[in-house]
């Protein structure tokens, strides 16, 4: 049998462990792996720098690297959502756009135009912005975890009503924003819960201000077509 690299099994396993048990901290990789801490904790930085994790308030979990290595690989969450969000676009005739959780902050993933009208809105892929932000941020930050909705709200204008806001996105399901973004620009965004209630991407209509009356008839199919991009995932 031929050599392999042991520190390169280790970070593998560390970055299994992440994966499967995540939120972790480095101890508990030490743990886990029975490995040094000192040494998880080094294989976590050098992850972590690459990507392929990420810090949160509540441990290390996998990074957006894991995720642009499986589009190339198998089933991930763009290649899920593509084809419903294509359909909902084509039924309700607006714009679905898809946002992921990078850094504390919304990036647009992927859209499916709507092609029904003339004037109509279009984002750019990989374009972000603050999780306090637009429909498709509140969405997502509305179920990130105290500490980080603590801090975040921190950066906003008025916290408690940015609270109120989240408790609202809880109770609704979705978030609804008008000229948050871009002036004219009107969204409404559902989160993509995963099993455990982590919240790492959303799913949004975006429609212009002339159209902004049209938002809740879209709740019922946007709610829908993510329930059904979670159970692809699943």
């Amino acid at each position: 049998m031929a050599e392999i690299s042991s520190t390169g099994d280790q970070m593998l396993t560390v970055l299994e462990t992440v994966a499967g048990q995540g939120p972790v901290s480095a101890s508990d990789v030490a743990r886990m792996c029975d490995i040094n801490r000192t040494v998880a904790h080094r294989l976590l930085v050098t992850l972590a720098q690459r990507a392929y994790v990420r810090r949160s308030d509540e441990g290390y979990i996998v990074g957006p690297a894991v995720f642009s290595l499986a589009r190339q690989t198998g089933t991930d969450l763009r290649s899920v959502a593509k084809p419903v969000m294509q359909r909902l676009a084509a039924e309700i005739g607006e714009t679905v756009v898809l946002h992921g959780l990078d850094n504390w902050e919304a990036v647009v993933v992927d859209q499916a135009v709507g092609q029904r009208h003339l004037v109509r809105v279009e984002h750019s892929p990989g374009s972000r912005h603050p999780l306090y932000k637009g429909a498709s941020g509140w969405s997502i930050l509305a179920f990130q975890g105290e500490k980080a909705i603590t801090r975040i709200l921190k950066k906003t204008d008025d916290p408690v009503a940015a609270l109120a806001r989240i408790e609202t996105t809880k109770a609704d399901g979705c978030s609804i924003s008008h000229d948050e973004l871009q002036m004219g620009v009107h969204g409404i965004a559902a989160p993509l819960l995963e099993k455990n209630g982590r919240c790492e991407a959303s799913l949004g209509v975006l429609v212009p201000s002339t159209r902004a009356h049209l938002l809740l008839s879209v709740q019922k199919p946007l709610l829908e077509a993510a329930a059904e991009i979670m159970k692809g995932l699943n």
